[in-house]
């Protein structure tokens, strides 16, 4: 599963409502970010997995410019193959102070 968009105003949680907010199986999550033009000071993120924070006000890095309309593996995902269970709720907090900010997150169910 990808679910994937643009933050311009700052957001408590951009998986608020989604399904991805709770995983259904044991999962592996991917998270993917990074601004839109140069680097812009004051951009963090902080993800958590239930109880477990992974990121916690972590500065959006800007890696590469080119495609704008993409997240490229892994250059623009600072998480990845984090697990989850059943049950546990994802929270993706942007924090912006200036530009676009672009975000994927993609679950990948383990059998």
């Amino acid at each position: 599963m990808y679910l994937a968009g643009l933050v311009v105003v700052t957001t408590a949680n951009v998986l608020t409502g989604s399904i991805f907010e709770f995983l259904k199986r044991p999962s592996r999550i991917n998270v993917g970010i990074r601004n839109l033009s140069a680097v812009v000071a004051g951009n963090t993120f902080s993800f958590e997995i239930q109880d477990q924070i992974i990121a916690r006000d972590a500065v959006i890095v800007q890696q590469n410019l080119v495609p704008l309309d993409s997240l490229r593996f892994p250059d623009d995902y600072p998480i990845q193959q984090e697990p989850g269970l059943p049950g546990d709720r994802l929270t993706f907090q942007i924090t912006r102070s200036a530009g676009t900010t672009m975000w994927a997150v993609s679950v990948t169910e383990v059998v």
